[in-house]
């Protein structure tokens, strides 16, 4: 059905937290607590990523590639359980979300400058399990869950009154909720402060998937037998969050914090500056005996009661902190550090890259060298050798989704066949629900020029200011997403027809890249509907001066820079490299080499065209080279017998003759009897 009229079409406000919910931090364990938690560890098997990370805020490129590796590492996970509500089956998660999990709290230890190799605990994994199981089937959160409740264990109520829990997600989306610690519960993100303790080993997790109608859980242990012993070396002596130096946007939440072992807050005051312009702040009310002593604040503009998502940066902004009149040790002490909020998707000027060289036509059936410059800090590298065509298709949903991956949600059809721009079909975007954004990923791998563009018949329909349309660019296999365009709706029926839209790819020269239609919404009012003329509708997307990458072919390389390419044909081929780091994960791929495959020449063949002559105490003779060219180099060798050994003449000379693949090679007699020979290289 066709809408017609704004009032025939309802605003829906966004549920508040978007169906997620913290419940309170965890009160800090007891001595008798942690004696016993220190007893439990034992001989315990631990699972978890364990992976020890460093990271340098200062150093913006690491920084980026850290997030687009080790943070983006633990996107897109999906839990596997194998339990149920219906009887109370708490199950087990698989180990590998288990191990995101773990890398997600990882991450964010790192980036605190706090020690970053936390393990799961399996006995807490367990107990972790029950708890969150409690949560979705009852729907609710609770450290101190009732024996009424559906579910109820006595290992899920330890779990719970020793974990941060959530309601609305699992597994790393949980971890990174609790590090924003939204909510009016949550003014002391002691979710935050309890990840962050520097002290702190082991963990455990928990995780009950979304089942309908049940919602998702996680339950994430928090505590261990080292909570209240020696504090280990971190990277300053206090602990932020935002932490200084550079900081993905992403993961700069509404509220910050700092954290101080010890220390009073009482009186303590904040201020916040960026570009010379000063930020007011709240400040939340001091709460210790959760983690550290912290004193927590937030940009007054800001609603830190519900998620927030801070504003992608078109440009690094930095914002400077100074914390006054902290009490440590009877004396008040200040800090002042800076917060550099960065796009992780927009690379950093003069880093270094894998750059290729070598060959522009290799040899077919031949070994071919191509070396590259080595990125520092790099564990091992990968080379790449990929087909390249000319790229003329038009994409426009005629073979429906075939070289497509949708990321919606259910309740429409994201191909639609009612409203197109040409042909019989089109690609169609829309919110059914509030939810994740909606996403059409291209399966095809392109090559731009430098004139490269591409041009695509768009129109976006009812769609309301938050709603925002965007065409996008991976350069490292969809880690992360640069937007080319975008267009946001008007709150009314938006575009009535379809409208030439054209993004230059000039930044992307000689670059790998995956493309994709996406349609997110930013918070407040959406339209929910999926009728013809809601949403975003896109049709005809054409690429010009491009070419196709299939065939992909990867070589990895442990140690050194070099590899070899041996084409099986003749053709056109692009190569390029990439380097590997922390041992799992892949940077961006390097800028690729256009080379063209050809027949190699016939080995070149020596041929006697005159027999052996002295001539002025020097020996010489002639010799034809069938399928000479030029570049050529000749030896002659000599030895006192036919089975050598054999030894370079230094003095030998080779003059070129008529025509210019005949020579003739002389050298000074130094001996009775000697043997001769010419080789070629």
């Amino acid at each position: 059905m066709a809408v017609l009229v704004a009032a025939l079409l309802p605003l829906v406000p966004a549920p508040a937290g978007a169906g997620v919910q913290l419940g309170e931090p965890p009160a800090a364990p007891s001595p008798e607590e942690t004696a016993r938690l220190r007893q439990s560890l034992g001989p315990a098997v631990r699972s978890g990523a364990g992976t020890a990370y460093v990271v340098d805020t200062a150093d913006r490129e690491e920084v980026r590639n850290f997030f687009n590796t080790v943070y983006s590492g633990s996107e897109g996970f999906s839990v596997l359980w194998t339990g149920r509500h219906d009887g109370c089956v708490a199950g087990t998660t698989d180990a590998a979300s288990r191990d995101l999990t773990a890398l997600r709290v990882n991450y964010f230890r790192a980036m605190a400058g706090v020690p970053a190799a936390i393990t799961f605990n399996d006995a807490w994994n367990a107990k972790s399990q029950q708890s969150a199981l409690m949560m979705s089937a009852n729907d609710n959160l609770s450290h101190y869950p009732p024996t009424s409740w559906t579910c109820f264990t006595a290992d899920g109520y330890e779990g719970a009154g020793k974990s941060n829990i959530a309601l609305g997600n699992a597994g790393p989306d949980a971890v990174t909720a609790y590090m924003e610690d939204f909510g009016g519960g949550n003014a002391a993100v002691g979710h935050r402060r309890w990840i962050l303790y520097p002290q702190t080993q082991v963990m455990g997790t928990g995780d009950v998937p979304a089942v309908s109608p049940y919602a998702a859980a996680n339950a994430l242990w928090v505590f261990d037998g080292n909570f209240g012993g020696t504090r280990p070396a971190t990277r300053t002596a206090f602990v932020a969050w935002p932490p200084p130096g550079h900081v993905p946007y992403p993961v700069v939440f509404a509220r910050w914090s700092f954290s101080y072992p010890g220390a009073t807050f009482t009186g303590a005051t904040v201020s916040l500056t960026s570009n010379g312009q000063s930020i007011p702040v709240t400040l939340e009310p001091v709460q210790n005996n959760i983690g550290e002593n912290s004193l927590v604040w937030y940009p007054s503009h800001l609603n830190p009661s519900a998620p927030y998502s801070w504003p992608r940066p078109a440009a690094d902004t930095a914002y400077s902190v100074t914390v006054r009149d902290v009490t440590i040790g009877g004396s008040k002490r200040s800090f002042s550090y800076d917060v550099i909020a960065i796009d992780p998707a927009v690379p950093t000027p003069g880093r270094i890259e894998p750059l290729l060289a070598g060959p522009a036509q290799p040899a077919v059936g031949q070994p071919n060298l191509y070396s590259f410059s080595a990125v520092p800090d790099a564990t091992a590298h990968q080379g790449r050798i990929s087909r390249r065509t000319a790229f003329s298709a038009i994409e426009g949903a005629e073979n429906n989704l075939q070289f497509f991956t949708a990321q919606t949600s259910a309740g429409y059809n994201p191909v639609s066949s009612s409203i197109k721009a040409t042909g019989a079909r089109s690609f169609h975007l829309a919110h059914p629900v509030f939810s994740t954004t909606q996403t059409l990923t291209s399966t095809r791998v392109l090559l731009p020029s430098a004139n490269a563009e591409v041009r695509f018949a768009s129109r976006l329909g009812w769609a309301t200011p938050n709603q925002i349309a965007r065409f996008q660019i991976s350069e490292n296999e969809g880690q992360s997403w640069i937007t080319v365009h975008s267009q946001a709706g008007t709150g009314d029926a938006g575009d009535t027809a379809f409208t030439t839209r054209t993004a230059s790819l000039a930044a992307f020269a000689g670059r790998s890249l995956r493309y994709r239609l996406a349609y997110e919404h930013t918070g407040s009012t959406f339209f929910p509907q999926t009728d013809d003329g809601i949403g975003w509708y896109v049709d005809d997307i054409t690429f010009t001066h491009t070419e196709e990458l299939t065939s992909p072919q990867t070589v990895m390389i442990p140690s050194g820079n070099s590899f070899n390419f041996v084409p099986a044909q003749t053709g056109d081929f692009a190569i390029d490299a990439r380097a590997q780091v922390y041992g799992e994960f892949f940077l961006d791929w390097g800028p690729a080499l256009r080379v063209s495959a050809t027949n190699a020449p016939p080995p070149p063949v020596i041929h006697l065209d005159s027999a052996p002559a002295l001539a002025a105490n020097r020996f010489q003779f002639d010799f034809t080279v069938t399928g000479y060219r030029a570049g050529l180099v000749f030896d002659l060798w000599k030895s006192s017998g036919p089975g050598g050994p054999w030894a370079v003449d230094p003095a030998a000379t080779f003059q070129t003759l008529t025509p210019s693949s005949r020579f003739r090679v002389s050298s000074p007699i130094d001996g009775p009897r000697q043997f001769y020979r010419v080789s070629i290289r």
